[in-house]
């Protein structure tokens, strides 16, 4: 068994964002069950982005109800420059982003192949056969939208962002 949380591609920094502001909304603690009710979406689809919620330490479960943290207020009422640096902060000790960081880190610069190639080594893919296409989407749009790397379409690379 893996020690990172499991991830679902399909969650985006948007869906995240709406979340967090939902809850918030609702004073900051309110039931899952009336949120998927008040999206008009199947809880299946809504748990996966509660669960990267509560893995960058934003929300928490408690008897049934998403409620904010500390950190997921402070987030929530952030303007959206800091909103972008306080995600850059959570994901960066978490699974694909915390090796893809380190890559970056190293060599400068790196291909989907070899975060590929590295996450297999922590034995990120719990899947036989994932979807690298919908896996490699998800890492980008995460650590574009962040600004924690660059990308370029054209060589196909990610790169380290120059601060």
């Amino acid at each position: 068994m893996s020690s990172h949380p499991k991830l679902d591609f399909s969650v985006t920094p948007s869906k995240l964002i709406g979340l967090l502001d939902l809850v918030n909304s609702m004073s900051g603690r309110v039931d899952i069950a009336r949120i998927s009710i008040m999206l008009q979406t199947d809880v299946d689809v809504l748990l996966p982005v509660i669960d990267l919620a509560e893995a960058i330490g934003f929300l928490r479960v408690v008897d049934g109800d998403a409620e904010l943290t500390e950190v997921g207020r402070k987030f929530v009422n952030a303007p959206p420059s800091k909103k972008k640096l306080m995600l850059r902060e959570a994901i960066k000790n978490i699974e694909p982003f915390s090796t893809a960081l380190k890559l970056a880190q190293k060599d400068n610069e790196f291909s989907k192949e070899e975060l590929l190639n590295e996450l297999d080594k922590v034995n990120f893919f719990e899947e036989e056969s994932p979807d690298i296409e919908r896996f490699h989407s998800f890492v980008l749009e995460w650590l574009l939208y962040t600004e924690t790397i660059n990308y370029s379409g054209e060589d196909k690379k990610f790169f380290k962002k120059k601060r």
